[in-house]
């Protein structure tokens, strides 16, 4: 098993992810867009309403279908990997920075711009 660490910009470190599960996680289109969203929010935090605007641009996404998919699917992966902390009271994200998903990232914006 290849693990590695998420810290916070504060110097929290969150528990180690597996790779594997970091592909499994960047393998959905819907989840590669949270984070992607996620990583550009002011200080590692967004309320839901903001990331469901930030995600559903350009689409006539299903506002009740969206929020269900991601309060039940994404982001328990999400915080199951150590990537955010979900405050349901606020519904607020904090996210962890990851720097091999960062990376990964970027190489898939690449082979996506070259086609």
């Amino acid at each position: 098993m290849n693990e590695r660490q998420t810290v916070a910009d504060d110097g929290l470190t969150q528990y180690p992810c597996d790779v594997d599960d970091v592909f499994r996680l960047l393998a959905n289109a819907r989840r590669r867009e949270l984070i992607t969203a996620l990583h550009t929010c002011d200080d590692d935090r967004i309320r839901l309403s903001r990331l469901r605007r930030q995600c559903t641009t350009g689409e006539r996404a299903d506002a009740r279908a969206w929020e269900r998919a991601v309060h039940h699917v994404h982001v328990p992966m999400l915080d199951d990997l150590g990537l955010v902390d979900y405050d349901a009271d606020t519904e607020t994200l904090r996210y962890y920075h990851y720097e091999l998903i960062d990376d990964v990232l970027s190489a898939i914006d690449a082979i996506d711009s070259s086609h």
